[in-house]
């Protein structure tokens, strides 16, 4: 290992709440870390979107703040990483000019258009047989039919706003408008290719399928060059080095999507190792060489940052859930720790530590914005089932928190069925942050929890990793292993385990017993 004194890699981990910016050295040891938030806007029933500009000002804003705040030299930072939010669309003109606002993950808008994937006299789970023989041929998978997907984002823009689709140069994610920004070069990395469900998975090939896009007459050249997370995307241009404050010519990695990031900054890097991301969104997944899927239950491969394929489930709303309820139920507290933050969340667990387990029979269901994995529905939303006038403050809170990991026991059973059985699971994102929550997940999954050192901050220890790599820092992503701690280990109480396996079987039976209503209302 090359380690070179006194230099820094700083990254921007771009997600739907903010920009969190962490400076690390290359033994990957944290320095310094900011946030800057910014919003995310809901123009319409089923619309989620962000102006673009955000992400640059939050990058511009956090990187002059991080230089201050750690009182280093900005010479002596190596390189910028950025990992991103992904499944968005940014679509720019020649000039580099955002077109229109930020098409979210979260978005649905594009529901309607998926009929193009079910057309055809014989279906399988919804889709057209010959549709999704060539997407899982092509691609090793499907896009969804909530209409999240940016394959669905692009058909929207085309048939609903056909001068900005003509208009279009290149339709970019959300780090990669940000690379654009810095290095003006439209680059894309094989995860971010591989979601959008235009690529050829195909480890030897893995760039745009001219039949995908023919079939769905999308022009090729405006997508951006796919290339690999630890490939050069460009240097940092005199006139952006100027908006940041660092020197010009830095190299810029293309990185990956924050998931994929995060998933290397677990730990987790060597193949059938499984995560658990409870972030914004949450998902189980481990690396793997194989392309693995199980289309019914939406859960398979993508692309990783190392070269191979992350067998994942991904489902909507996790973490989130949590911040819905305080910003409904806890104005009050939510004033009282305003200028202590950090305090707020260790005051919720304190509460939740008083309910009982299994929150007196309450069930939350955490699918506040339809739902992705193990059920492919744009329709379906959250509620509390078995509400009652004995339930209290702490016991809604708690089911929160329970709902969300039935949720993610629900999608673990089709992880397993791919590949294997697992015992123990090293866990990222910000709502492991909380002993509690682990100690639930142990619980209900009846599994070991590994909460690791600064979970929150996984994706930006995995950019920093592709960067250690694209540098040569790094001679393979496995050499980062001994450089990521773990905090604590959770056990599962068998006690606790029995109340929620009963729990988890009423609760598999609400999305049954309610599938039609959720079409009914919100289709």
């Amino acid at each position: 290992m090359i380690i070179l004194e006194g230099k820094y890699i700083l990254t921007h981990d771009l997600g739907t709440s903010g920009n969190k910016t962490a400076l690390f050295d290359t033994n990957l040891e944290l320095i310094s870390q900011i946030k800057v938030n910014y919003p995310l806007y809901y123009p319409k029933p089923g619309w989620a979107e962000q102006n673009p500009e955000d992400f640059w000002d939050a990058v511009k804003k956090a990187t002059n703040a991080i230089i201050e705040q750690s009182n280093i030299n900005p010479d002596e930072i190596l390189t910028l990483a950025f990992d991103c939010q992904m499944n968005c669309t940014i679509p720019i003109d020649k000039a580099g000019k955002t077109l229109m606002n930020c098409i979210s993950w979260l978005d649905t808008r594009a529901a309607p258009i998926t009929h193009k994937f079910s057309k055809g006299m014989i279906k399988i789970s919804g889709y057209g047989l010959r549709s999704l023989l060539m997407f899982l041929k092509i691609t090793g998978g499907a896009p969804g039919f909530n209409g999240k997907d940016p394959i669905s984002h692009i058909l929207w823009i085309k048939e609903n706003e056909p001068e900005i689709y003509e208009k279009t140069y290149k339709f970019l994610s959300v780090k990669d408008f940000v690379i654009y920004r810095c290095t003006k070069k439209a680059v894309t990395s094989r995860d971010l290719g591989h979601i959008s469900w235009m690529m050829n998975t195909n480890l030897s090939i893995c760039d745009w399928s001219d039949k995908i896009l023919k079939k769905f007459k999308i022009d090729k050249e405006k997508l951006p060059e796919i290339k690999k997370s630890t490939e050069h995307a460009g240097e940092l241009t005199i006139e952006a080095s100027k908006h940041i404050g660092l020197k010009p010519g830095i190299p810029i990695f293309v990185s990956s999507g924050d998931l994929t990031s995060a998933a290397l900054g677990s730990g987790a890097i060597l193949d059938n190792k499984p995560i658990i991301c409870l972030g914004t969104a949450d998902w189980v997944a481990a690396h793997t060489s194989e392309r693995l899927i199980d289309v019914r239950h939406y859960t398979g491969i993508m692309s990783s940052s190392q070269g191979n394929y992350l067998c994942i489930s991904k489902q909507e709303t996790g973490a989130t859930c949590l911040d819905w309820i305080v910003n409904q139920m806890f104005v009050n507290e939510m004033e009282k720790f305003k200028e202590k933050p950090k305090e707020l969340y260790p005051y919720i667990d304190s509460l939740i530590e008083k309910a009982e387990v299994g929150a007196k029979n309450l069930i939350f269901t955490p699918w506040m914005f339809g739902e992705r994995s193990p059920v492919n529905n744009p329709n379906i939303r959250g509620g509390f089932y078995n509400l009652s006038l004995e339930h209290t403050r702490e016991d809604i809170l708690r089911s929160v928190y329970e709902g969300v990991a039935y949720n993610l026991k629900w999608a673990l059973i089709f992880i397993e069925k791919l590949i294997g059985q697992t015992d123990e699971f090293n866990c990222i994102g910000g709502g492991v942050k909380s002993d509690i929550w682990c100690q639930i997940l142990s619980d209900v999954l009846n599994r070991k929890i590994i909460q690791m050192e600064e979970p929150e901050l996984a994706a930006a220890k995995g950019s920093a990793i592709i960067s250690m790599v694209g540098l040569g820092i790094l001679k393979r992503f496995s050499d980062a292993i001994p450089l990521i701690m773990s905090k604590k280990v959770f056990y599962p109480n068998t006690e606790n385990n029995k109340i929620y396996e009963k729990l988890f079987g009423e609760y598999i039976q609400i999305y049954k017993r309610n599938k039609e209503m959720f079409k009914n209302l919100n289709l």
